[in-house]
């Protein structure tokens, strides 16, 4: 302890490499075990083994399958599947994070007859034909009326090749209600830098959009449509925790107290993924999110007042963390 009763900071490489270890470990929860859930999220063994139109887009390709039950039969639920699209009732996702990146996703809650309609060769429009050189969109390949919808998908800039995956919807009537599935195909990018992107961004990320969707398609299905304030909480909850888990992060390489720092950077980052992942109620989502900025931004000189002093000292300084 040095003269004001505070423990010497440790060297910076030593909080890089704290640091370098936490972020280690969240990436390899992610990878064996969080992906492994998500990839087959809500969806049987059957639903996950059987054959779907779109499996034939891409022969072999490795497929991730979701699904929801729905309370509502098939002949309800197709009508707001065929609506799909940026042209259309958008993706009833979190469109205003879409609209951040520029899609400028229409937001459609009603069932509209004229954008229902599909034939094999026409476009699903994610970006506006606009943007990106015209090439934000997948192409309608298979299609079972009032069934299925199954698209081709194509890497950034590969649009005159054959596709490299498939992205496929079905609606499967079943007893009280209907299964919606959507099933996934296709590889990463080449290279070690396309994998790791592909399964630490870009899958992580198609997923949280894509639960929404598919419970924004159940919800409407059953009339019970969730509110855009609903969104707009979840996203707001998902970037304080982002901000906690980087600013912490910074406080660690400055050494301000990095060990509880270090400690604030693992809680933000589980938070994260559970807001991203799970997304709960906003109400419990925001007290996750309240717990973690009090574990991070409680005031030390606080906590020292809660700390028992060290037998005989009397005015004994607390050791930062």
């Amino acid at each position: 302890m040095d003269s004001v009763g505070r423990a010497p900071e440790s060297p910076p490489l030593h909080r890089l490499a704290a640091l370098t270890a936490v972020t280690v470990a969240f990436f390899g929860i992610l990878l064996l075990v969080i992906r492994p859930w998500y990839t087959s999220w809500g969806a049987t063994p059957a639903e996950r083994a059987a054959a779907l139109p779109g499996d034939a887009i891409v022969p072999g390709a490795p497929k991730a399958t979701r699904a929801v039950a729905i309370a509502a039969p098939a002949e309800k639920v197709y009508p707001w599947l065929a609506q799909l699209g940026q042209d259309r009732g958008g993706f009833y996702s979190y469109d205003l994070l879409e609209n951040l990146v520029g899609c400028e996703m229409p937001r459609v809650e009603r069932l509209d007859p004229s954008l229902q309609q599909w034939t094999v060769g026409q476009k699903l429009w994610m970006y506006p034909e606009h943007e990106l050189g015209g090439v934000g969109y997948a192409r309608l390949l298979e299609h079972v009326p009032g069934r299925a919808l199954a698209f081709g998908t194509h890497q950034p800039g590969q649009h005159a090749a054959p596709p490299s995956g498939s992205w496929s919807l079905m609606v499967e009537p079943m007893a009280g209600g209907s299964r919606l599935l959507v099933r996934s195909s296709g590889s990463a990018a080449s290279g070690l830098l396309g994998v790791a992107f592909h399964q630490a961004v870009f899958e992580p990320l198609h997923f949280a959009m894509e639960r929404r969707m598919l419970e924004g398609i159940r919800g409407l299905s059953e009339g019970r449509p969730i509110s855009a304030l609903r969104d707009v909480c979840l996203l707001v909850l998902w970037a304080l925790a982002a901000g906690a888990l980087l600013w912490s992060a910074l406080l660690v390489l400055l050494g301000r107290s990095w060990r509880r720092r270090l400690l604030t950077f693992g809680v933000a980052g589980a938070v994260f993924q559970i807001l991203t992942f799970v997304q709960p109620a906003p109400a419990l989502g925001a007290v996750l999110v309240l717990a973690t900025l009090a574990l991070g931004w409680w005031p030390l000189e606080a906590s020292a007042k809660l700390a028992p002093e060290p037998p005989g000292s009397a005015n004994a300084a607390p050791a930062d963390g």
